[in-house]
């Protein structure tokens, strides 16, 4: 009589091989090995900023191990912290286009995950967090410096940097009879006339 429990836990595991995310192709070193296809003993009980090793162990297949034998369990090494506590670089985040840097709300909320899949934190890997606003305009000082000083009697630079009623009243003005020109091409040279929309300049 065919065991009808023996049946179902292979028809268990043949479904969670087959929707796991782990797609594996061929024997990797298992330093390699991205998280999805491991399951690692994490503890809390450590020194945060210190090294400490975690016992692995393959969901599926093998890897080499340092003497390049396939092994199915294996000890790697992490650094004891948080996954939201990884410095900035290591993560990928979502951008916020709309945030410009030198607004009163200069953060906004980004959802980031850890850009290396092999390493190891505690907690989950993908988290929120408030992260500067660096977007700029894409004005360039160069090209504003330029506008200012040949066409900045027309308003020219004033309109490139979104400075529309300024801009007018220079025109009508004739540059303030080329005082607000040359005032306006020594503000922006110092970086203090920026572009409208509180961004940056751009190199």
């Amino acid at each position: 009589m065919v065991n009808v429990n023996f049946i179902l836990l292979i028809f268990i595991q043949s479904f969670s091989l087959t929707t796991s995310r782990c797609n594996l192709r061929g024997l990797i070193a298992c330093i390699e090995v991205p998280i999805e296809c491991l399951d690692c003993s994490l503890t809390i009980d450590c020194i945060y900023g210190q090294p400490i090793s975690s016992s692995c162990r393959m969901l599926n297949g093998s890897c080499l191990n340092n003497n390049d034998k396939p092994v199915s369990s294996f000890q790697r090494s992490y650094i004891c912290q948080y996954c939201y506590q990884i410095a900035l670089d290591e993560l990928t985040c979502t951008p916020n286009i709309t945030c410009r840097r030198h607004q009163n709300s200069n953060r906004y909320k980004s959802n980031c995950t850890i850009s290396d899949n092999t390493q190891l934190c505690l907690g989950s890997r993908t988290f929120y967090r408030n992260i500067e606003c660096n977007w700029t305009s894409g004005n360039k000082k160069s090209k504003t410096l330029l506008l200012s000083i040949f066409l900045g009697g027309l308003g020219f630079d004033r309109i490139y940097l979104g400075h529309i009623k300024e801009a007018f009243g220079k025109i009508f003005s004739f540059g303030g009879l080329g005082i607000w020109t040359l005032i306006d091409s020594i503000l922006i040279a110092c970086g203090y006339l920026t572009p409208d929309d509180g961004s940056v300049y751009i190199e």
